[in-house]
């Protein structure tokens, strides 16, 4: 991996591949997690101003009951988008986590295997908002849940990064296969 990237943790290299299916990373959950800040297996990449975006499309066929997978802006304040498999059905999520708690904001049905994620960052003039979106097509995006603030905070990194995440909550042996990330400096222009 270029060196760009960073683990939230120590990675557990059983846990992940680059090689499984060719031009994707795979990301295995190996363990029960209770929450997304102790999963283990996070990827990261530095966020930057004055604006950036990071977009994803995410393969969600082989899920488990109770995993949680998606792009995240990571820092001790957090938010995230991804799609929990819960009850035999998926569902897009957006969760806001102030002060260690975590509030699902947002939750629509999802009925494909494949979604488009996207998190954008205006750190313009102090602004310090993060938004996130999903689309179904790679078109069309549309905005879940609401901004966020992203606080300059020292406890987990320096300044907040995106974020490539899938954690089990129920059974470990799901995975997902993460197709690209790509990082732009601009958000949209219709915030």
């Amino acid at each position: 991996m270029p060196l760009v990237w960073q683990w939230n943790h120590n990675p557990d290299n059983s846990l992940w591949s680059v090689k499984e299916r060719k031009g994707f990373l795979r990301l295995k959950t190996g363990r029960i997690d209770s929450s997304f800040v102790q999963a283990r297996n996070t990827l990261t990449q530095r966020t930057f101003g004055p604006e950036s975006t990071g977009t994803i499309l995410v393969e969600v066929s082989k899920m488990k009951e109770g995993d949680f997978a998606g792009l995240s802006l990571l820092q001790k304040e957090y938010g995230l988008i991804g799609v929990k498999a819960e009850k035999n059905a998926k569902r897009i999520v957006m969760i806001e986590a102030l002060k260690d708690i975590p509030i699902e904001i947002e939750s629509i049905p999802l009925t494909q295997n494949k979604v488009y994620f996207k998190a954008e960052c205006n750190f313009k003039d102090k602004a310090d908002e993060g938004q996130f979106f999903y689309s179904l097509d790679g078109k069309k995006w549309i905005s879940i849940g609401k901004k966020i603030k992203l606080p300059y905070t020292l406890p987990h990194f320096m300044g907040y990064r995106f974020g490539l995440f899938n954690y089990a909550t129920k059974n470990a042996g799901g995975f997902v296969d993460f197709d690209y990330f790509h990082i732009e400096d601009q958000i949209s222009k219709n915030n």
